[in-house]
């Protein structure tokens, strides 16, 4: 059984490298956006048996429950790391076989994306990376504990030299959908070039036009 597992820290702390850029109220209402986008595209995609919903948050609790979704209630965040191994955990004792760690902030990921990594999970880890090569933007493993988490940055080289200190068959699949994420006013920038027309672009443009 294939488990998608969506970490989802409190939207009120999200984007904080877009300080400066967005005011705090701007960058939980993005955050809470992406969460939407990516939680719907995850339900659309194919070969994913389940979708849980990792969160302290109450109001994205809610819209996951409305959405159809498991709903993993954190008391506490401690780190996206932590949140995403204990989910883990509690995926392998609601039957998960594979566990598909996916991020809120890919704008541009399209439910193909999904169906292409679970279509893709096989005994071992398979590591989507960031779209410099240093972070880690997905991970599918299988088991669902194979290794443990270690987000942060240089997580794409940590993800891959733990599983090979174990032993484990890896793979590299870069997915162009799930690459790409919004950290800094950079990203923005190259986000609104794509001429993309989602929520989080009608957002981000309206926010440009009137600074």
């Amino acid at each position: 059984m294939i488990f998608a597992v969506l970490p989802v820290k409190s939207p009120k702390n999200a984007k904080q490298r877009l300080s400066g850029f967005l005011s705090a109220l701007q960058r939980e209402t993005l955050a809470r956006i992406l969460y939407r986008q990516t939680l719907a595209a995850l339900c659309q995609a194919k070969g994913i048996d389940q979708v849980a919903v990792v969160t302290s948050d109450s109001e994205v609790a809610e819209h996951a429950r409305r959405s159809g979704t498991v709903v993993l209630d954190e008391n506490e965040q401690l780190s996206h790391s932590v949140s995403a191994d204990v989910a883990c955990l509690r995926a392998i004792e609601l039957g998960a076989t594979t566990v598909l760690l996916v991020p809120i902030d890919v704008p541009l990921v399209v439910p193909a994306d999904f169906s292409r990594l679970a279509a893709a999970a096989q005994p071992g880890l398979i590591v989507v990376p960031s779209a410099d090569g240093t972070g880690t933007n997905a991970l599918a493993r299988t088991p669902p504990d194979v290794i443990e988490s270690r987000f942060g940055p240089g997580s794409c080289r940590a993800h891959l030299d733990q599983a090979r200190s174990k032993n484990v068959h890896t793979e590299v699949l870069r997915l162009r959908g799930l690459m790409f994420d919004i950290d800094t006013p950079e990203d923005v920038a190259e986000f609104l070039a794509s001429s993309h027309d989602s929520d989080a672009a009608l957002f981000l443009r309206s926010i440009c036009a009137s600074k």
